[in-house]
Protein backbone atom coordinates (compact mmCIF):
# COMPACT_ATOMS: atom_id res chain seq x y z
CA UNK A 1 0.00 0.00 0.00
CA UNK A 2 2.88 2.72 0.60
CA UNK A 3 4.66 1.90 -2.87
CA UNK A 4 1.27 2.62 -4.38
CA UNK A 5 0.76 5.78 -1.92
CA UNK A 6 4.28 6.72 -3.40
CA UNK A 7 3.42 6.11 -7.29
CA UNK A 8 0.54 8.08 -7.01
CA UNK A 9 2.62 11.35 -5.10
CA UNK A 10 5.50 10.98 -7.29
CA UNK A 11 3.20 10.62 -10.53
CA UNK A 12 4.94 13.39 -12.56
CA UNK A 13 8.47 12.34 -11.46
CA UNK A 14 7.57 8.61 -13.05
CA UNK A 15 6.02 10.73 -16.05
CA UNK A 16 9.14 11.98 -16.75
CA UNK A 17 11.60 8.93 -15.98
CA UNK A 18 9.32 6.07 -17.56
CA UNK A 19 6.76 7.76 -19.77
CA UNK A 20 9.10 10.02 -21.51
CA UNK A 21 12.11 7.65 -21.68
CA UNK A 22 9.67 4.59 -23.38
CA UNK A 23 6.53 5.62 -25.45
CA UNK A 24 6.97 8.99 -24.91
CA UNK A 25 10.06 9.61 -26.34
CA UNK A 26 9.20 7.68 -29.19
CA UNK A 27 5.99 9.10 -30.05
CA UNK A 28 8.04 12.42 -29.95
CA UNK A 29 10.26 11.48 -32.67
CA UNK A 30 7.49 9.39 -34.84
CA UNK A 31 5.67 12.81 -34.91
CA UNK A 32 8.31 14.94 -35.78
CA UNK A 33 9.95 14.57 -39.45
CA UNK A 34 12.39 12.03 -39.58
CA UNK A 35 15.30 12.73 -41.21
CA UNK A 36 16.56 9.80 -42.37
CA UNK A 37 19.21 10.57 -43.69
CA UNK A 38 21.20 11.24 -41.32
CA UNK A 39 22.57 7.79 -41.23
CA UNK A 40 21.37 5.39 -43.88
CA UNK A 41 22.96 2.75 -42.62
CA UNK A 42 22.05 3.03 -38.60
CA UNK A 43 18.54 4.78 -38.85
CA UNK A 44 15.89 2.94 -40.93
CA UNK A 45 12.19 4.14 -40.55
CA UNK A 46 11.56 1.74 -38.64
CA UNK A 47 12.32 -0.03 -35.30
CA UNK A 48 14.43 -3.58 -36.82
CA UNK A 49 13.14 -6.75 -34.88
CA UNK A 50 16.38 -8.26 -34.80
CA UNK A 51 17.37 -11.23 -32.43
CA UNK A 52 13.32 -12.01 -31.67
CA UNK A 53 13.16 -15.48 -31.41
CA UNK A 54 15.13 -18.76 -31.26
CA UNK A 55 13.53 -21.44 -33.12
CA UNK A 56 14.35 -24.79 -31.98
CA UNK A 57 12.75 -27.57 -34.85
CA UNK A 58 9.37 -26.24 -35.57
CA UNK A 59 8.78 -24.15 -32.44
CA UNK A 60 9.56 -20.31 -32.06
CA UNK A 61 10.59 -18.86 -28.62
CA UNK A 62 10.96 -15.12 -27.61
CA UNK A 63 13.39 -14.96 -25.73
CA UNK A 64 13.82 -11.32 -24.96
CA UNK A 65 13.82 -9.98 -21.13
CA UNK A 66 10.22 -8.52 -20.06
CA UNK A 67 8.78 -7.32 -17.20
CA UNK A 68 6.16 -8.99 -15.08
CA UNK A 69 3.99 -7.01 -12.38
CA UNK A 70 6.26 -7.96 -9.86
CA UNK A 71 9.57 -7.11 -11.57
CA UNK A 72 8.39 -3.75 -12.82
CA UNK A 73 7.29 -2.47 -9.72
CA UNK A 74 10.65 -3.35 -7.92
CA UNK A 75 12.01 -1.18 -10.46
CA UNK A 76 9.85 1.45 -9.97
CA UNK A 77 10.63 1.54 -5.79
CA UNK A 78 13.84 1.41 -6.85
CA UNK A 79 13.69 4.46 -9.29
CA UNK A 80 11.37 6.16 -6.74
CA UNK A 81 13.68 5.88 -4.12
CA UNK A 82 16.56 7.21 -5.91
CA UNK A 83 14.61 9.86 -7.77
CA UNK A 84 16.66 13.16 -6.03
CA UNK A 85 19.89 11.33 -7.28
CA UNK A 86 18.42 10.59 -11.13
CA UNK A 87 17.08 13.94 -11.48
CA UNK A 88 20.16 15.29 -10.21
CA UNK A 89 22.12 12.96 -13.02
CA UNK A 90 19.33 14.17 -15.86
CA UNK A 91 19.87 18.13 -14.94
CA UNK A 92 23.90 18.10 -13.71
CA UNK A 93 25.25 17.24 -17.48
CA UNK A 94 28.27 15.54 -15.71
CA UNK A 95 27.94 13.09 -18.59
CA UNK A 96 27.81 14.61 -21.95
CA UNK A 97 24.50 13.87 -23.98
CA UNK A 98 26.31 11.72 -26.65
CA UNK A 99 28.28 10.00 -23.59
CA UNK A 100 25.13 9.22 -22.05
CA UNK A 101 23.85 8.31 -25.36
CA UNK A 102 26.09 5.37 -26.06
CA UNK A 103 26.20 4.01 -22.19
CA UNK A 104 22.22 3.46 -22.99
CA UNK A 105 23.04 1.93 -26.10
CA UNK A 106 25.75 -0.54 -24.61
CA UNK A 107 22.57 -1.61 -21.95
CA UNK A 108 20.15 -1.78 -25.27
CA UNK A 109 22.67 -3.56 -27.29
CA UNK A 110 22.56 -6.50 -24.52
CA UNK A 111 18.70 -6.13 -24.23
CA UNK A 112 18.14 -6.41 -27.60
CA UNK A 113 14.66 -3.46 -27.05
CA UNK A 114 14.50 -2.87 -30.98
CA UNK A 115 12.26 0.57 -30.05
CA UNK A 116 14.90 1.84 -27.89
CA UNK A 117 17.77 0.62 -30.15
CA UNK A 118 16.19 3.11 -32.58
CA UNK A 119 15.23 5.76 -30.67
CA UNK A 120 19.02 5.70 -29.10
CA UNK A 121 20.14 5.58 -32.38
CA UNK A 122 18.44 9.07 -33.70
CA UNK A 123 19.02 10.57 -30.50
CA UNK A 124 22.80 9.44 -30.61
CA UNK A 125 23.85 10.56 -33.98
CA UNK A 126 22.24 13.62 -33.17
CA UNK A 127 24.12 14.17 -30.04
CA UNK A 128 27.32 13.94 -32.71
CA UNK A 129 27.62 10.05 -32.78
CA UNK A 130 29.40 8.63 -35.94
CA UNK A 131 27.76 5.61 -37.41
CA UNK A 132 30.97 3.54 -36.51
CA UNK A 133 30.61 4.29 -32.93
CA UNK A 134 26.82 3.27 -33.06
CA UNK A 135 27.35 -0.13 -35.21
CA UNK A 136 30.73 -0.96 -32.74
CA UNK A 137 28.25 -0.45 -29.36
CA UNK A 138 25.56 -2.18 -31.08
CA UNK A 139 27.79 -5.41 -31.80
CA UNK A 140 29.31 -4.45 -28.26
CA UNK A 141 33.04 -4.48 -29.76
CA UNK A 142 34.02 -1.02 -27.99
CA UNK A 143 37.66 -1.31 -28.54
CA UNK A 144 37.54 1.40 -31.20
CA UNK A 145 35.89 4.23 -28.94
CA UNK A 146 36.96 6.76 -26.97
CA UNK A 147 39.66 5.30 -24.38
CA UNK A 148 37.96 7.39 -21.49
CA UNK A 149 34.60 5.88 -22.29
CA UNK A 150 35.38 2.12 -22.72
CA UNK A 151 34.89 1.30 -18.96
CA UNK A 152 31.66 2.72 -18.75
CA UNK A 153 30.40 0.96 -21.67
CA UNK A 154 31.86 -2.39 -20.41
CA UNK A 155 30.00 -1.47 -17.17
CA UNK A 156 27.20 -0.80 -19.03
CA UNK A 157 27.18 -4.24 -20.84
CA UNK A 158 27.78 -5.86 -17.40
CA UNK A 159 25.06 -4.22 -15.64
CA UNK A 160 22.49 -5.61 -18.25
CA UNK A 161 24.17 -9.21 -18.65
CA UNK A 162 23.77 -9.37 -14.85
CA UNK A 163 20.66 -8.12 -14.58
CA UNK A 164 20.86 -4.99 -12.78
CA UNK A 165 22.78 -6.83 -10.44
CA UNK A 166 26.69 -5.38 -10.75
CA UNK A 167 29.40 -6.80 -9.10
CA UNK A 168 30.99 -5.07 -6.47
CA UNK A 169 34.02 -5.06 -7.94
CA UNK A 170 32.33 -3.59 -11.52
CA UNK A 171 31.52 -0.84 -9.11
CA UNK A 172 34.60 -0.40 -7.67
CA UNK A 173 36.24 0.08 -10.81
CA UNK A 174 34.02 2.69 -12.34
CA UNK A 175 34.07 4.73 -9.36
CA UNK A 176 37.86 4.57 -9.13
CA UNK A 177 38.47 5.30 -13.20
CA UNK A 178 35.28 7.82 -12.61
CA UNK A 179 34.53 9.31 -9.12
CA UNK A 180 31.79 8.56 -7.24
CA UNK A 181 29.41 11.59 -9.05
CA UNK A 182 30.03 10.18 -12.00
CA UNK A 183 29.91 6.45 -11.54
CA UNK A 184 26.49 7.18 -9.90
CA UNK A 185 25.31 8.93 -13.05
CA UNK A 186 26.64 6.22 -15.53
CA UNK A 187 24.80 3.71 -13.03
CA UNK A 188 21.14 5.93 -13.44
CA UNK A 189 21.24 6.12 -17.06
CA UNK A 190 21.96 2.35 -16.98
CA UNK A 191 18.58 1.74 -14.80
CA UNK A 192 16.43 4.12 -16.67
CA UNK A 193 17.57 3.06 -20.00
CA UNK A 194 16.23 -0.29 -18.48
CA UNK A 195 13.12 0.57 -17.51
CA UNK A 196 12.61 1.34 -21.56
CA UNK A 197 14.15 -1.53 -22.72
CA UNK A 198 11.95 -3.96 -20.72
CA UNK A 199 8.51 -2.32 -21.46
CA UNK A 200 9.53 -2.24 -25.20
CA UNK A 201 10.51 -5.63 -25.20
CA UNK A 202 7.02 -6.50 -23.44
CA UNK A 203 5.07 -4.49 -25.96
CA UNK A 204 7.32 -6.69 -28.56
CA UNK A 205 6.26 -10.26 -26.33
CA UNK A 206 2.73 -9.55 -26.86
CA UNK A 207 2.78 -9.16 -30.32
CA UNK A 208 4.67 -12.33 -30.65
CA UNK A 209 2.17 -14.25 -28.69
CA UNK A 210 -0.56 -12.63 -30.96
CA UNK A 211 1.65 -14.60 -33.84
CA UNK A 212 2.05 -17.56 -32.44
CA UNK A 213 5.82 -17.51 -30.98
CA UNK A 214 6.17 -18.87 -27.29
CA UNK A 215 7.16 -16.35 -24.69
CA UNK A 216 9.63 -17.61 -22.06
CA UNK A 217 9.35 -16.04 -18.34
CA UNK A 218 6.63 -13.37 -19.42
CA UNK A 219 3.18 -12.51 -18.33
CA UNK A 220 0.46 -12.62 -20.57
CA UNK A 221 -2.01 -9.70 -18.84
CA UNK A 222 1.05 -7.51 -17.66
CA UNK A 223 1.94 -7.90 -21.56
CA UNK A 224 -1.34 -6.65 -22.70
CA UNK A 225 -1.71 -4.32 -20.28
CA UNK A 226 1.60 -2.72 -21.42
CA UNK A 227 0.78 -3.27 -25.29
CA UNK A 228 -2.60 -1.26 -24.91
CA UNK A 229 -1.15 1.46 -22.66
CA UNK A 230 2.11 1.74 -25.06
CA UNK A 231 1.87 -0.91 -27.66
CA UNK A 232 -1.12 0.04 -29.64
CA UNK A 233 -0.48 3.89 -29.60
CA UNK A 234 2.57 3.20 -31.15
CA UNK A 235 1.49 1.06 -34.15
CA UNK A 236 -0.74 3.42 -34.99
CA UNK A 237 1.28 5.91 -35.01
CA UNK A 238 3.53 3.90 -37.58
CA UNK A 239 0.81 3.37 -39.35
CA UNK A 240 0.38 7.69 -39.84
CA UNK A 241 3.64 7.85 -41.02
CA UNK A 242 4.02 4.78 -42.57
Amino acid sequence: MKLIKNLYYDYYFLEKIIYFYTFNQLSAFLMNEIDVSLSTDCLTNEPMNRNKSLIYGSNHFFTKRTFNFRSFMKNMQNIIGNQEKIMNTMKSKRISSDFSERIMLAVTAVNGCRYCEWGHTKMAIESGCTDEEIKNILDLDFLGLKRDEIPALAFAQHFAESKENPSKKAIKNIVKVYGIQKAEDIINYCKMITVGNLLGNTVDAFDSRMNGTQVINGSLFFEFLVYMVGGLPTKILFSKIA
